[in-house]
Formats: structure tokens, sequence, C-alpha cells
């Protein structure tokens, strides 16, 4: 076992904080914030709601004919969802050592050092944090007798930290909120030919269809069964990503002669991938996108408010 995996599996074991203060007693190495000397808190994210509200509607229509024959197919297909869906996350801003790969390669003779020796004193101390900071301070005198220098070189090199806002947000499984609704419906006319031997003839006809399709989501309910529902933004871009969930609905659909068939249509999720937002207040759009629905062209109208702070 390497000493890093030594470092990671006692980590795992015992408290991050008494790791911590044992490797920072150890080589006196600290954290500083560009331009400072003082130590920065790592994180300031915040419980942070927000509630988005959105549409997707898709239209199309498509005819398709031949002239000489007197043939044609007239298809119009409209499919519509509505959604509001409450999500739960955090908001601020996060730490990132600029320089870790410096960090990491200053330290490395001291952490090799190190890992033996704290999983020793683990071994010996247990869950006495008094023990285990003795112990430190005897290895780190031992490791400056024996190889003098290791750690006063470790020292040199200071992690300088620099904040990042970001933003992260999904559905909370335990307590999941969701209401969405969806309507869809078309119709087909159309007139072909039946020919046969000796006999040829004209034949019209009519589809229409419609389809309606609800889901709320409810305490309890599998996670794999909620809607795809998130939110992500990066401060240091400004840039906003939505997932907005769709639906899968079952259309009826009936002919002239009164036959009738049922098919599933899906609305699909949505991504946006490149909102600009500042990170305050709520952020509203619009956008339309070139799809297919029902084997026709259509317009897919997107429109969407996600607002931060809002349960």
């Amino acid at each position: 076992m390497t000493h890093q995996h030594t470092l990671l599996r006692v980590a795992a074991r015992r408290p991050a904080r008494l790791l911590a203060a044992c490797l920072a007693a150890s080589t006196g190495l600290a954290l500083s914030p560009p331009g400072t000397a003082s130590d920065v808190s790592p994180y300031d994210l915040k419980e942070s709601p927000a509630t988005l509200v959105y549409s997707i509607d898709i239209s199309g229509h498509a005819r398709e004919g031949d002239a000489k024959t007197g043939t044609f197919r007239d298809t119009t297909v409209h499919r519509h969802l509505d959604g509001t869906v409450h999500l739960k996350g955090r908001q601020g801003t996060a730490a990132r050592v600029d320089n870790a790969r410096q960090v990491i390669e200053q330290t490395a003779p001291a952490r090799q050092l190190m890992g033996p020796a704290i999983e020793q004193a683990m071994a010996t101390c247990g869950e006495d944090e008094a023990c285990m900071t003795a112990a430190m301070m005897k290895m780190s005198a031992d490791i400056k007798r024996s190889h003098p220098g290791v750690i006063e070189a470790a020292t040199k090199t200071r992690a300088r930290l620099s904040s990042h806002g970001l933003g992260d947000w999904a559905i909370d499984s335990l307590t999941p909120r969701c209401s969405l609704r969806a309507l869809t419906q078309g119709t087909s006319r159309y007139r072909t030919i039946d020919a046969g031997e000796g006999y040829s003839d004209y034949v019209t006809g009519s589809q229409q269809r419609r389809g309606e399709g609800n889901q709320d989501c409810a305490s309890g309910k599998p996670l794999d069964n909620l809607p795809n529902a998130s939110a992500t933004w990066d401060g240091d871009t400004r840039v906003l990503q939505l997932q907005l969930p769709g639906m899968t609905v079952d259309e009826r659909t009936t002919d002239s002669d009164g036959k009738t068939d049922t098919a599933r249509v899906i609305i699909p999720d949505v991504s946006l991938d490149d909102l600009h937002w500042t990170g305050k207040g709520p952020q509203s759009g619009q956008q339309t996108r070139q799809v297919e629905a029902g084997g026709i062209p259509a317009t897919m109208t997107i429109r969407w408010t996600f607002t931060p702070g809002r349960a």
C-alpha cells in the first residue's frame, strides 16, 4: 500500500479535522488567499431553494401531394407541457487551490515520511485525540532529526486560495415537489388511390389525435422515476445550465371510420446549456429550436423562469 493510499484510508477512519490538524502540526502547512497571509474559509455555500417554471411548446405542419394524381396527406401536430419544479440546493463561493500541483510536489517527501507514522499513531491512540496530538509532535521532531530539511522544504510553499461562485440545485428526493401538465393533439387528412385489377378509386379519410398527461412529485416515490430537473451555475463564466423535464403521454387516435388506437408520444427533456446569469434574482428567457415531431418538421418554443431563494 502506498503512503498516499494510507493517508486516504486514515482520513476515512478518523475525522478530517483531526488529520488536517496533524498535518499542519507536522509540516507547518497553511492556506493563504492571494495577497494575504490569513486563513480563509474554503466554503461559503448557503442553502438556497429555487423554483423553475417553464413551458415546452411543439407545433408542426406538413403537406405532401401529387398534383397529377390528386392525392395528398396533410398533417398537423401540437404538443405542449407546463411545468413547475421546486429545487433544493446551495449557492455561494467555494475556494480553489490555484497552485495545487506545486503544493503536492513540494510536500511529497514529507507526506511519504508521515504516512506510516500516522497509521502507527492511530493504531496506538485509537480515539484519544490528546494521544494523537502528542504522537504527531513526536513524529515531527523525529522527522526533523532524521531527515533534516524535509519539513522545512514543505513549508516553503503555501497553498493560495481563490474564491469562485457556484450554484447547484436538484429535486429533493426525500420531499420532492413538482407539477407537470401536458396536452397533445393533431390531425391528419388524406386522399389516396385504391387500385386493383380493373378498378381504381379515391379513398379519403382523416384522423384526430389527442392526449393528456399529468405528473406530480410525491414523497417516497422512487428516485429513478422523478423528473430530470436541475440547475447549475458557474460564477466565473456566469453560465447557468437548466435541465427541463419532459413527459411521455398516451395519445389516442380516432379515424374517420370510427377506429381507435393509442400510441405513446414523447415530449423530450430540454437542456439549456449557455444561459447568462449574474447569480442574483430571477432569470427568464425564451428559445426556439427546429425539431421533428410525429415524423414532420416542427418548431419547439421553450420559455422559462428560474428563481433562486424561492421555495
